[in-house]
């Protein structure tokens, strides 16, 4: 499908409706291919299992296993540091315990589904070996409890640091005592000229003097620095059992690397599967049958983009079927719904290829090696530097080429009034002469078009929007929405089959009275319509 097509059939809209919430989920998504022919069995697996999956979780659990994913940490780097013999800091302890949270909330969330394992044993032994650390909802705390040798050091510190401490007390007391203090607290205290006699005490280590005080500070005896020193060789030593903890701690992710991968991969397939679910769930969608044979039926088929778009406006899609195995050709009013059928034969296609449930009742559709889609709606110009120089019909006649280059194959070929900007006589005679071509290729496809007899001449089944029921007997309203709506409910957008001859009458007048088109003009319309 090329970027025109893509655009036509609104892939950026389902690409994002079908968006994973985490980090391995984007991973696995940017992975995904559509299935070729020679892969039905596995694109109909697909289908029915997140069709199954969906049918078997409710909205709020899909919505939980969602938010779960969304907020667990990308522990990759970490793994890879550890498979490199790096030893891990506390945060990146912290991403694989939140990890390994993650993965065992999900399991627990999804437990008896049909989707892979969310955890392993390197997921749950890395849990157990974390989980002396756990600090809070978020947090990580190199515990005692992960070596008795870091529990030693720490006990040791804090022994060291209560004889600093009191010999640093003792000291301080002295002093006090020497200069008729209760106390000195602080590493700088003054001391007042006038209340000082004689000498500073020993002791006192004078830092800045002023005229009426001394800015003094406390000078460390020999059982406090031998103190001091105490406590920092302990510091040090608990500093090399911590290091020893995490370098443990390393290990362990070390040899269960590659386990943890995998978990990860698993993760995100589940990401993928669960946000697949939601999309069928949501939008009641249904597993299609994949055929080997070239064919596209549906059954009540939706477009997803302007159903959801017409549901903010408070108004509902009117349902379509659709029967091909060959190419075939439509009419039918302006506005009556012939683009939205081509984009829902699209669509469904679409979902089908990447073996997702389909927006219909239900569907028998093949996987097609190109959609392509011609016409109005494809005005990007494949040359580029060009687009200003080619008008639209050679924008389209270049796009015609282009696709009908490429090396026959099965093709979904949706063409959406090719040539309505040429005359009526050659334009009809070169979509008379696509639709024989596409037949010839083997091509599955609707052509739409408002040039009468196309499908007579070419041979080929006709399909037509029955149109306007009746036209409403008054002016538009004053909002065009309502003008819109008014003629959504005076429009029949069924597709449906019709024979040699019944050719459906026009209705580009009555919708153009409709529109608030001037009264005479109208009725001039009408006057010239009766004599042609």
């Amino acid at each position: 499908m090329d970027a025109s097509s893509a655009a036509a059939l609104d892939v950026p809209w389902l690409l994002a409706a079908l968006e994973p919430a985490g980090p391995y989920g984007q991973i696995a998504f940017d992975d995904l291919r559509p299935f070729v022919r020679g892969e039905e069995d596995a694109a109909r697996a697909r289908a029915r299992r997140v069709a199954e999956l969906a049918a078997s979780l409710d909205a709020g659990t899909l919505d939980a296993v969602r938010e779960t994913l969304r907020g667990m940490p990308d522990a990759a780097p970490a793994i890879a540091r550890a498979s490199m013999g790096d030893t891990l800091g506390d945060a990146n302890l912290l991403e694989l315990q939140r990890f390994c949270d993650a993965a065992a909330r999900t399991a627990t969330l999804l437990a008896g589904a049909d989707v892979p394992e969310a955890t392993n044993d390197a997921v749950r032994e890395t849990a157990r070996a974390l989980e002396p650390g756990r600090s809070g909802k978020f947090g990580f705390y190199l515990a005692d409890d992960f070596d008795a040798r870091l529990a030693a050091a720490r006990t040791a510190t804090s022994r060291a640091q209560a004889e600093f401490d009191a010999a640093s007390g003792r000291s301080r007391q002295r002093v006090a005592q020497a200069l008729g203090r209760e106390e000195i607290s602080g590493g700088e205290f003054v001391v007042m000229r006038a209340d000082l006699s004689g000498s500073l005490p020993p002791g006192v280590r004078v830092a800045r003097e002023a005229a009426t005080y001394v800015m003094c500070e406390l000078e460390l005896d020999e059982a406090t620095l031998a103190a001091m020193r105490r406590r920092d060789e302990a510091a040090e030593a608990v500093a090399e059992a911590e290091e020893a903890a995490r370098a443990a701690l390393s290990g362990e992710i070390r040899a269960r690397a590659s386990a943890l991968e995998r978990a990860a991969r698993a993760l995100g397939e589940i990401d993928v599967l669960v946000a697949a679910a939601r999309f069928a769930k949501r939008y009641g969608c249904s597993a299609a049958d994949i055929e080997n044979d070239a064919m596209l039926s549906f059954t009540q088929g939706r477009h997803l983009p302007l159903a959801a778009e017409l549901e903010r406006e408070g108004r509902a899609f009117t349902p379509v079927d659709v029967a091909l195995h060959d190419v075939a050709a439509l009419t039918g009013p302006n506005m009556g719904g012939k683009s939205v059928c081509l984009r829902t034969c699209g669509f469904i296609a679409l979902c089908a290829a990447f073996g997702l449930p389909v927006p219909a009742e239900g569907a028998r559709v093949s996987l097609f090696d190109e959609i392509a889609w011609l016409g109005i709606g494809s005005d990007a110009s494949p040359d580029g530097e060009l687009g200003g120089l080619l008008s639209s019909f050679a924008r389209e006649v270049v796009r015609l080429r282009d696709v009908l280059e490429r090396a026959p194959a099965r093709t979904l070929a949706l063409v959406d009034e090719f040539a309505r900007t040429t005359t009526p006589r050659e334009g009809k005679a070169l979509v008379v002469s696509l639709v024989a071509e596409l037949q010839r290729r083997g091509a599955v496809g609707l052509v739409a078009t408002h040039l009468g007899g196309v499908a007579a001449e070419a041979g080929v089944r006709h399909f037509a929007v029955r149109g306007l029921r009746d036209v409403p007997a008054r002016r538009p309203r004053e909002s065009m929405h309502e003008t819109l709506a008014a003629l959504a409910d005076t429009m029949d957008y069924t597709v449906v089959e019709v024979g040699p001859g019944d050719e459906p009458p026009g209705d580009a007048i009555a919708l153009a009275a409709l529109l608030g088109l001037d009264e005479s003009l109208i009725a001039r319309a009408r006057e010239s319509l009766k004599g042609a």
